[in-house]
């Protein structure tokens, strides 16, 4: 199975759709609470999705923003979920000279496309821009996310994530900078 990778301005507002449709049928229409929210999120940040895709068949998707330090300290002492309550003044563009701060909010590969290498790739691709806007003079302070499902959990780990905490069932990650600088 061939794999194609499409990211940012590559990706139309109906790519997104599609995005948000794989988004509910993998996490139910419970977890997405605001799609206008995420919409607006998409257009003030649109590198941040990167896609797979198999033909015209979207597979899989990892959406990551720049933020601002709050709400890196909002998730670390407040113990709270940051998902569609990140909202859109919250949501900053990469800067040089200043610490950024990368937000990972979703990773989803399609359940009949797991176990194919997809998410392995679409982590490669958000170190590959990481590593490409640092080296640029945007430096990377913290790539952070949460854990919601015992895979996420597993993935994360994998990747070297150190949990932070972890209440009900959901586990906050930060990735070790470096680790994910120096992964090409």
């Amino acid at each position: 199975m061939e794999i194609t990778i499409k990211a940012g301005q590559e990706l139309s507002v109906e790519a997104f759709g599609a995005i948000l449709d794989l988004d509910c049928k993998i996490y139910g229409n419970e977890i997405l609470t605001n799609q206008g929210m995420a919409l607006k999120r998409f257009v003030k940040f649109p590198e941040g999705i990167i896609a797979a895709y198999t033909g015209d068949v979207l597979v899989g998707f990892i959406s990551f923003f720049g933020v601002d330090e709050s709400v890196y300290q909002r998730a670390v002492s407040g113990q709270e979920y940051i998902d569609d309550n990140l909202n859109e003044n919250e949501v900053v563009p990469l800067e040089k000279g200043r610490d950024n701060h990368i937000l990972i909010l979703d990773l989803v590969v399609d359940q009949s496309f797991r176990h194919q290498g997809i998410s392995k790739q679409l982590h490669d691709h958000l170190w590959v821009y990481l590593r490409q806007k640092q080296n640029q003079g945007f430096p990377i302070a913290r790539v952070f996310c949460f854990a919601i499902t015992t895979e996420g959990y597993k993935s994360m780990s994998n990747l070297g994530g150190r949990a932070i905490w972890t209440r009900d069932q959901i586990t906050l990650f930060e990735l070790d900078k470096e680790l994910v600088l120096g992964q090409l």
